[in-house]
């Protein structure tokens, strides 16, 4: 196969992902994509490769690509969209994308999709780290800190003989433990800290807010503000534990939530994005996750390229 050939299916997977994330694809259109995908090994491979990259690259702010789009003299939103994805697979190019996740990438320790890795710290302490997260660890002759890069993790922090204070930082803020077991989880907007045992002192980053949480208690901090305090939720944790736990969440949430586990796409329909799941799930086994929502909800749910791309919808569809 030449090189234009590759080309034009690389266009034209391009072309299906902006297709797939500007509105819900029919079921002829999911027939046409199918087909696709069957035609050469190489179809199968790129769009494989894509959807995999999709889920990378879904974290990029649209506001980063578009100024070295413009320099290129494309205007569009789709024309954005359509670089963008062309930077994941032209390595000239993505410069722009490593230099905007190179924290992420290159930090100390970092965990895949579906996968939670434990690690022990100098001091014996232990991180768990959960799926699609990274950290920084920077022990010091002053200091023990955890630079949370992206993601979540959970803490189990150990007595130090130099007496050395304890720190995660997020970019909201810092959590320092005070003899303790802990979650913080950061999110864009802001971070959240869930206390098992112990105590952890909040400090939000561009204020002199200071908040103490106790064993079972949690709350939420951005950078310029501390959020009262909550009870613990369980359901914060369930995850070192292997499971998902939900009460009345929508499903379009539930997926969300379900994505860092999941290689590749979930896709919704619209009309069943609104129902209420609850229940206890099993992150390690998906395949058991699809059929309990199946079951219990009265949904249809669809696989394709190996697992990449899943599609649920009404049993009816």
């Amino acid at each position: 196969m030449s090189n234009l050939d590759k080309q034009q299916i690389l266009e034209q997977a391009i072309e299906w992902l902006i297709r797939m994330q500007e509105s819900e694809l029919s079921s002829n259109e999911i027939e046409q994509l199918r087909q696709w995908q069957l035609q050469s090994a190489v179809h199968q491979k790129v769009w494989e490769k894509a959807l995999l990259l999709q889920t990378k690259f879904s974290d990029i702010p649209i506001d980063v690509v578009i100024p070295v789009v413009q320099k290129v003299g494309y205007s569009s939103k789709q024309y954005y969209k359509k670089y963008l994805w062309l930077l994941a697979f032209v390595p000239l190019c993505s410069s722009l994308y490593f230099t905007n996740q190179q924290m992420q990438w290159f930090a100390d320790y970092r965990s895949g999709i579906g996968e939670r890795k434990s690690i022990i710290l100098p001091d014996g302490g232990i991180v768990l780290l959960n799926a699609s997260s990274a950290i920084d660890v920077d022990y010091t002759n002053h200091q023990r800190t955890i630079i949370l890069r992206k993601g979540e993790i959970w803490i189990e922090t150990r007595h130090d003989q130099l007496n050395r204070p304890f720190v995660v930082n997020t970019e909201q803020g810092s959590a320092q433990a005070l003899g303790t077991k802990y979650l913080v989880k950061m999110l864009p907007e802001y971070s959240l800290v869930t206390v098992a045992q112990g105590k952890v002192r909040v400090s939000a980053q561009q204020s002199k807010q200071k908040q103490i949480v106790e064993a079972g208690q949690q709350l939420v901090f951005n950078k310029h503000h501390i959020d009262q305090i909550k009870p613990y939720e369980e359901s914060s944790i369930a995850w070192t534990k292997g499971f998902l736990m939900v009460n009345e969440m929508s499903l379009k949430d539930f997926v969300a939530r379900l994505q860092p586990y999941q290689r590749g796409m979930i896709k919704t329909n619209t009309d069943v994005e609104k129902i209420k799941i609850s229940g206890t799930y099993p992150i390690d086994h998906l395949e058991k996750v699809y059929a309990m929502l199946a079951q219990t909800y009265d949904l249809k749910i669809e696989q394709y390229a190996g697992g990449y791309f899943t599609h649920i919808k009404p049993q009816n569809k």
